[in-house]
């Protein structure tokens, strides 16, 4: 099981919802804000998880907040 990362573009008001919600799915994956005026984030899992988180930010998009994917990958390690 290997840490895998998604690097997410939201607004700055919709951050608190979206870290909720991932909190929700408790072990799912942890958010972490890169930088919060620009609405950027980072969302931290594994590789067995990866699924899941991807079905979630992408349901978000399309039904809740802006959530885009816009690189995914292994973990760079980096919190």
């Amino acid at each position: 099981m290997d840490s895998y990362e998604f690097k997410i573009k939201t607004k700055r008001e919709d951050i608190d919802f979206i870290n909720k919600i991932m909190e929700a799915y408790e072990g799912v994956g942890i958010v972490r804000t890169k930088n919060a005026d620009e609405g950027d984030l980072t969302i931290v899992s594994t590789t067995d998880f990866k699924e899941d988180v991807r079905m979630i930010v992408e349901d978000l998009n399309r039904k809740w907040v802006k959530a885009e994917i816009v690189w995914e990958g292994p973990w760079s390690g980096e919190l």
